[in-house]
């Protein structure tokens, strides 16, 4: 496998990026660690780099959808009539139509 892994040379304190073929992310951590590196974040890349933030993720599906909006506005408008059902002869009263 391949992983990315970012961090900071031990030194210098410049930012280092570095990519290892390893077995596991404990294991490029290790290899970076032998560079010099002090660790922040270890990235598996196998499969290409991962996006950026801006980007959207392909098998995240929509994730601008907001889930069972309609089901939450029509259980909202049930909640209102009921209380105003309920509360029908407070509210006729207070309009001084009843």
């Amino acid at each position: 496998m391949k992983f990315q892994v970012i961090g900071q040379n031990r030194d210098t304190g410049a930012r280092m990026t570095l990519e290892f073929q390893a077995e596991s992310k404990a294991a490029a951590e290790r290899k970076a660690l032998g560079q010099g590196m002090s660790v922040h974040r270890v990235v598996d890349i196998t499969d290409g780099y991962p996006p950026l933030a801006h980007e959207p993720n392909p098998r995240a599906g929509n994730a601008h959808r907001p889930a069972g909006g309609k089901f939450k506005a029509i259980l909202i408008l049930v909640i209102l009539a009921a209380v105003a059902w309920y509360f029908r002869g407070w509210i006729l009263q207070r309009l001084g139509i009843h």
